[in-house]
């Protein structure tokens, strides 16, 4: 049985923590094990920060659409916002193999998102930036 819920977030940091605490209320409905709950939870933290700090070439008030979405065995998110072109799985890895001072700086959260999840995809539409995070129970 799907289960399906939508929150309209501004770009804020507390609409951070307000997303991870619906992810948390939704996720339990469906008594989806902890340990992937708090990968997802990474995340869509990172997902969302990128958004906050990269997105937006202005300091307007935007909306960002996020959609949990339950279809056992997966809880789908699809974030919808309406910054800058960035598919984040184009990113390249980092190269985690050369010493810390050796490595550019920026990466390792897009780095997380894609570890911390079963399956990711992103495309533009509509002047919109939809990237969608996959996680089986």
């Amino acid at each position: 049985m799907k289960d399906r819920l939508e929150l309209t977030l501004l770009n804020q940091q507390p609409e951070v923590s307000r997303a991870q605490d619906e992810l948390e209320k939704f996720a339990a409905r469906h008594v989806f094990p902890e340990r992937k709950l708090r990968e997802l939870q990474l995340a869509i933290e990172e997902h969302l920060t990128n958004i906050l700090h990269y997105a937006y070439p202005d300091t307007e008030e935007h909306r960002i659409v996020v959609q949990f979405e339950f279809n056992a065995p997966e809880l789908r998110i699809e974030v919808t916002d309406d910054g800058r072109p960035f598919n984040p799985l184009a990113h390249p890895a980092p190269n985690l193999s050369l010493p810390l001072e050796e490595r550019p700086i920026g990466g390792l959260g897009i780095h997380m998102i894609r570890k911390s999840l079963d399956h990711a995809e992103y495309r533009r539409e509509n002047d919109r930036n939809k990237f969608v995070m996959i996680k089986r129970a």
